[in-house]
C-alpha cells in the first residue's frame, strides 16, 4: 500500500463536492449503488473518468466492494446504524486529495477520510446512540492494479485488501508503528478471510 492514512473530512453538508475538488456536485451519470450489512450501509460510487486513464478503466463490482466495507465495518464492532462513502476515482482525483490531505505529489491507492471518529480502542463496539457517519474511503483502481501487479496477485485481490484496510483506518486503525502496523495487518488478513466473496 501507499502512503495511505486518515486524512481530512471530505463534506457532507449538503450536495457532496466533486472527488475532482472542484466543488460541482458530483455526476449523477456516476455508476453507484446503496449497500447494507446489518446495521452498516455503504454508498458505493464509480466516479472514474475513462477519458482520463491511459488504459480503458476496470470494470469493478460495486456490489462486492460495499458489502464487503459493510460486513468489515460490522465485525469490527459497528452495531448502531452507520453509513459510510466507497469511491473509486482515476488518478488525477487521487493525486489530487493526496497532494491537498497527505502533501504528496504522487498519487496513492487508498485514501480514508473518518467523519466521526469513534471515542474507541479499535476492536471494541460501537453501539447505542444515533447514526454514526463513519466517514469515506477513495480508492484509485489503476494505482490497486500496479500494487497488485507489484506484489503478484489479481488486482481484485488488491482492491480487496485496500478496501478492507481503508474501513480499518475509519474505525480508528493504524500503522504508525510496529505493533499497530501488525494488528492492522492481522485484522485485515482476518476480515478477508470472512468475507471477501461474500
Amino acid at each position: 500500500m501507499s502512503d495511505d492514512a486518515a486524512a481530512g473530512p471530505l463534506s457532507r453538508s449538503g450536495p457532496r463536492p466533486a472527488a475532482d475538488g472542484s466543488g460541482a456536485a458530483e455526476s449523477p451519470a456516476a455508476p453507484r449503488r446503496r449497500i447494507s450489512h446489518g446495521p452498516v450501509t455503504v454508498d458505493v460510487a464509480d466516479e472514474r473518468a475513462a477519458a482520463s486513464e491511459a488504459r480503458p478503466p476496470m470494470v469493478l463490482e460495486l456490489d462486492r466492494w460495499g458489502r464487503l466495507a459493510a460486513a468489515a465495518a460490522h465485525d469490527e464492532g459497528v452495531r448502531r446504524p452507520a453509513e459510510m462513502g466507497l469511491r473509486f476515482v482515476d488518478e488525477a482525483v487521487i493525486s489530487e486529495l493526496a497532494g491537498r490531505w497527505l502533501d504528496s505529489p504522487r498519487p496513492t491507492d487508498v485514501l480514508a477520510f473518518p467523519v466521526e471518529a469513534p471515542s474507541r480502542r479499535p476492536g471494541r463496539r460501537i453501539g447505542g446512540g444515533p447514526p454514526l457517519l463513519v466517514g469515506d474511503v477513495v480508492v484509485c483502481p489503476s494505482v490497486a492494479a500496479r500494487g497488485a501487479r507489484a506484489a503478484g496477485r489479481p488486482p481484485e485481490d488488491e482492491l480487496a485488501l485496500l478496501v478492507v484496510h481503508g474501513v480499518l483506518h475509519l474505525l480508528g486503525h493504524d500503522h504508525a508503528g510496529r505493533i499497530e502496523s501488525r494488528r492492522m495487518r492481522r485484522r485485515t488478513r482476518a476480515l478477508l478471510a470472512r468475507h471477501d466473496r461474500v
